[in-house]
């Protein structure tokens, strides 16, 4: 451990520079990082030519005091280690000493489930970013032996260090307490998350990021976040425009994020706000019920033309059963709103494999999209062209601590059989884009979600 004052942070994302900086969190991380004077912070990626080096000045990993990963899908926690084999640095936290970095994991991975990464992590962020990560730097300038450090981590809530908190059969001992639900700090217009750096080179494409809310008002039985984030908790109006003002210095694309972005009670004024300044807006979702014309012809107006809705299934029941009560008629209700606003293009996401399907859930699911399409066509004859239908699908991965954790997952067998009943009742659907799951990339988030340190 370096002397205080002298400390070198590694932030890194397990995976490309695309990816990476493409996830708000990982450069809300950096920049909370970089808040401290006494901190330099740099940042690494899984790219070949610097893998196991930093991005900013091509530094050895294993020079830095802290690595510290932003770990948002399962799929990408393997990286963790060969990053760290790149490095050079051994796997297992057991084999590492005080020369070597301490290895920190946080993000939604981190909170789900961190025992299967248990043995290669010394600290485990478990929650609130903004509330827990000044904490550990605190705690890092203030003591320079590694085990007191980790000691003291060890007494505070939202830390989990697997080498005091797991029995020699890596066992839990006793229930860590996540810090995520506390939401003072999302009053102070400073504490809004956005982009620090906005880049072509990334999914969004030059469009800077701003986090509107936590949380969701709804308790959907197969969601995580649903079950675990809290109640619905927004930023502050002020907060996110002064957001705004800032990158609009830097982009004229701007992109709101968050579980349910759409049900911030002032989304409209927001949108209307961004429009005035010219300013072309992106939301990453919408609820169902927040596809209101308040705030679909603004979105319109400031150059959007696709909106990306969850309905899951494709029949009232079951999606009933699934603790959404949404009808089918209330989402083409939805479709035909955002069409007559100039929203041309649809993005629906569906699930299968959802306790109590049946087939004829499956063949709903095309009957909703060839429904779909069709209001499609009647609104596209005015305006001279169809916008597109993207159906995508996922299989289920049962979550931990949500109803839905102990489910079963479908045979890859059962889930091609499904999958073949919804493209057969779909066929013949125009302007529609099926994106089949990934069978095997669900069968691994659904290892990883529900693993053990074994």
């Amino acid at each position: 451990m370096p002397a205080v004052g002298a400390l070198r942070v590694a932030v890194g994302y397990p995976n490309t520079y695309f990816v990476a900086m493409s996830s708000l969190a990982f450069q809300w991380v950096v920049e909370l990082t970089a808040a401290f004077d006494d901190v330099g912070v740099e940042r690494f990626f899984t790219d070949p030519p610097l893998l196991g080096r930093t991005l900013e000045s091509s530094s050895h990993l294993g020079d830095f005091d802290v690595l510290a990963w932003t770990c948002s899908f399962e799929l990408d926690a393997p990286n963790i280690l060969a990053t760290l084999d790149a490095a050079g640095i051994p796997r297992r936290s057991s084999e590492r000493d005080h020369n070597h970095p301490i290895v920190v994991v946080g993000g939604a991975v981190a909170s789900i489930n961190p025992l299967p990464l248990s043995p290669a992590v010394d600290v485990f962020v478990l929650g609130s970013t903004e509330l827990l990560w000044p904490s550990f730097l605190d705690a890092l300038r203030g003591e320079t032996d590694r085990g007191r450090l980790l000691e003291t981590l060890a007494g505070m809530d939202g830390f989990f260090v697997p080498s005091l908190h797991l029995d020699s059969r890596g066992a839990p001992l006793g229930k860590r307490r996540r810090v995520e639900k506390r939401d003072a700090h999302m009053s102070d217009p400073s504490m809004v998350p956005a982009s620090h750096v906005v880049t072509p080179h990334t999914e969004y494409s030059g469009r800077g990021l701003i986090e509107m809310s936590r949380g969701c008002p709804e308790k959907c039985r197969y969601c995580w976040v649903s079950y675990n984030y809290g109640r619905l908790r927004c930023y502050s109006t002020e907060g996110i425009l002064e957001r705004v003002d800032r990158l609009s210095s830097i982009t004229k694309r701007i992109g709101f994020v968050a579980t349910a972005v759409g049900d911030h009670p002032d989304l409209g004024f927001i949108l209307e706000a961004c429009r005035e300044r010219g300013l072309e807006v992106a939301l990453s979702s919408l609820r169902i019920p927040a596809m209101r014309r308040e705030i679909l012809e603004p979105l319109a107006a400031s150059g959007a033309r696709s909106v990306t809705i969850a309905p899951e299934t494709g029949t009232d029941r079951l999606r009933t059963s699934l603790n959404k009560p949404i009808s089918n008629e209330a989402i083409l209700e939805a479709v035909a709103t955002a069409q007559t606003c100039g929203i041309e293009n649809i993005k629906m996401y569906f699930i299968i494999g959802l306790p109590g399907e049946t087939d004829g859930d499956l063949r709903g699911i095309a009957d909703l999209l060839r429904k779909t399409q069709s209001l499609m066509v009647a609104h596209g004859r005015d305006r001279g062209r169809v916008g597109s239908l993207l159906a995508g699908f996922n299989v289920l991965v049962p979550k931990p601590y949500t109803p839905y954790a102990r489910e079963p997952m479908l045979t890859r067998r059962e889930a091609k059989r499904r999958m073949g009943i919804v493209e057969t009742a779909a066929a013949g659907i125009s302007n529609l884009t099926i994106d089949r799951p990934s069978y095997r990339q669900a069968q691994w988030q659904t290892h990883l979600s529900r693993g053990d340190i074994s």
